[in-house]
């Protein structure tokens, strides 16, 4: 899984060191990779814009202001998600200028800190979870972990992270299930993650050192989906 890259940013240490403490907190105990970046102004943030997918962002802050420095990182990276952070509710309105999907308030508390990153993990390609089984035992799985999968007739198994997994449902039961715009069917026993696509020569895939053959006439179909994913989709993983 790709690491998350979250920004804070907020003028007050003091406001900005416990920001960066509850997002760690929330982050780390939902299991993610993830690196965050603690900036002092809007200047500094947007000198790093292009490479944040969420940023907490102080709306009242000296020089550039958390609208300002908002708009400008739309102009560098328009997928990034924004969160506002503000004490003032006199200037929520001024946020959907910069189409922030939450507001976060000061003082922060550790559920709407949880509230906001969820409602930015749903945006992510593949955060959608199945339900699967190993041993008897229930897990849920990330839709953007699983690698490929593979029929069986009455159900299916997930190869996720080097592990595989059993799910009872047949491999037309699964597709519905799975994300279009990040699996694709290549054969009536193969369906593969485009995330995990390593190579792809003469139709044979090649992912996490396995080959796995394409169908004649799932080829097409395939390539125009594989590229469409690599040209929209792969940087928001």
């Amino acid at each position: 899984m790709q690491k998350l890259m979250i920004g804070i940013c907020d003028d007050e240490e003091i406001i900005l060191e416990k920001l960066q403490e509850l997002v760690e907190q929330t982050v780390r105990r939902k299991g993610l990779e993830y690196e965050i970046l603690a900036f002092s102004s809007g200047e500094a943030l947007l000198l790093q814009a292009g490479n944040l997918e969420i940023v907490f962002l102080d709306i009242d802050m000296p020089g550039l202001d958390g609208i300002e420095t908002g708009l400008r990182l739309r102009q560098i990276n328009p997928t990034c998600t924004i969160i506002m952070a503000t004490g003032m509710e006199e200037r929520y309105k001024e946020a959907f200028y910069v189409q922030a999907i939450r507001f976060v308030t000061k003082p922060f508390i550790c559920l709407e800190i949880e509230e906001a990153i969820d409602a930015c993990l749903k945006r992510r390609i593949g955060s959608k979870t199945v339900e699967v089984y190993r041993n008897r035992n229930l897990y849920q799985v990330c839709q953007r972990d699983i690698v490929y999968v593979s029929s069986y007739g009455s159900y299916v198994e997930l190869m996720v992270r080097g592990k595989r997994f059993r799910k009872e449902v047949s491999m037309e039961e699964m597709e519905k299930v799975l994300e279009p715009q990040l699996f694709s069917r290549v054969s009536r026993k193969y369906l593969v993650n485009f995330a995990h696509v390593d190579g792809y020569k003469n139709g044979i895939v090649m992912i996490e050192e396995e080959e796995i053959k394409v169908s004649r006439r799932r080829k097409k179909a395939f390539e125009d989906a594989y590229i469409k994913f690599d040209l929209e989709y792969r940087d928001k993983m």
